[in-house]
């Protein structure tokens, strides 16, 4: 009885900790030079993780032998991967799966200060002429700091910054990704690759 009691216990507290949000704060900066940061936090940041960030050079290279290089894993062959990707139904389900992640994730903050412009100035025109079009029907919050200014220079221009955090609750996305670990199209995937594997150690 006490093991069922232990083993219910460990799925609440899973459940628990898949309910706490994770946050992801990315930043980029072309001011100067282009900048990349992403930052993901959970538990209210208890956990965090950080890329981006400029990594210091080891004092001394390891010196990779022989004997690890003979280790390397085995290549996927073209044609696999090929008969993965005709695989009946796979696009359907990546999909819904990519749909099922994306309309579950919550825009938090978002600040955008760009100058854009084409070598063409008169494809620049053209561009924001579209943007234009297609700004009133995007409806965004007022709290969102949007600007995006035109460069009719001769030559490409992207500078400015783009800052913005996006919210997802976990528990929120296990359906779709269940859905599709489950679905028939992933099942004959697991089975193209194990027939793979199998005729290669024949």
């Amino acid at each position: 009885m006490w093991v069922i009691a232990i083993l219910a216990g460990l799925v609440g507290l899973v459940i628990l900790a898949l309910c706490v949000p994770l946050d992801a704060a990315l930043s980029i900066d072309t001011s100067r030079r282009p900048r990349f940061r992403l930052k993901m936090t959970w538990f209210f940041g208890l956990i965090s993780k950080e890329s981006g960030r400029e990594k210091k050079k080891p004092e001394e290279k390891i010196e990779v032998t022989k004997e690890k290089r003979k280790k390397k894993k085995r290549r996927t062959k073209f044609s696999t991967i090929l008969k993965i990707l005709q695989t009946k139904g796979l696009l359907p389900q990546f999909v819904s799966l990519l749909k099922g992640i994306l309309g579950q994730l919550k825009i938090k903050e978002l600040a955008v200060n760009l100058k854009l412009g084409l070598e063409n100035p008169a494809d620049t025109g053209f561009l924001f002429s579209l943007i234009g079009s297609i700004t009133p029907f995007l409806s965004l919050p007022s709290r969102y700091q949007l600007k995006v200014q035109p460069s009719f220079y001769d030559e490409a221009v992207f500078e400015g910054y783009l800052r913005g955090v996006l919210r997802l609750q976990p528990i929120k996305i296990v359906g779709p990704i269940l859905r599709f670990v489950f679905s028939l199209a992933t099942l004959r995937v697991v089975k193209t690759l194990v027939l793979s594997k199998w005729k290669r150690k024949k």
